[in-house]
């Protein structure tokens, strides 16, 4: 079993971004698989659970329950690979639960850091696809005007069986104040 972990946008937020991300991607045929999960931030990429993925969760709930909501910033639409994501401005909330998660469950259940997770960029996925056409999504996003700030005030778990995009189903919310 795979396990992933994100900080879940507002649902104002995310419903507006999927009403104009929804009709583009259909229109340009892009792989929109990343809309299968609430809209939300990684905070560490998936990873194999092991012998006990109901310990992993349980001590990941324990960790981010301790949280207060926070402010995340939207930096820019920008194309890595072939992924067009939202990506965000690192503040010091992101980076220290994404280093709390990685420390923690390297030490307390051997998960193993990804080369991703050394040089970690927080962003929230829209579409995957060709370079091309995810340029033409880019350009047709582009004037949009992306909100200052967001407020998180919860955390996403999910998990999936193969690891596979599209799999994974979200098993947990947590919810913090």
């Amino acid at each position: 079993m795979y396990i992933w972990i994100g900080c879940k946008l507002p649902e104002d937020f995310a419903k507006e971004l999927r009403a104009i991300c929804g009709p583009l991607g259909e229109e340009l045929g892009l792989d929109m698989v990343s809309f299968s999960l609430p809209q939300h931030i990684s905070l560490k990429i998936s990873f194999e659970a092991g012998a006990d993925p109901a310990a992993i969760l349980d001590a990941v709930e324990d960790w981010l329950r301790k949280e207060r909501s926070f402010l995340v910033y939207p930096r820019e639409l920008e194309i890595t690979g072939n992924i067009l994501w939202l990506s965000f401005w690192e503040n010091e909330t992101l980076q220290r639960l994404h280093r709390l998660l990685d420390h923690g469950l390297q030490t307390e259940f051997g998960v193993q850091q990804h080369a991703f997770d050394k040089a970690f960029a927080f962003h929230s996925t829209l579409f995957f696809g060709q370079p091309a056409v995810l340029q033409q999504a880019l350009m047709a996003l582009q004037p949009r005007k992306l909100p200052r700030e967001l407020l998180v005030d919860a955390f996403l778990l999910g998990v999936s069986e193969s690891g596979a995009a599209g799999t994974y189903r979200v098993v947990r919310q947590i919810s913090v104040g």
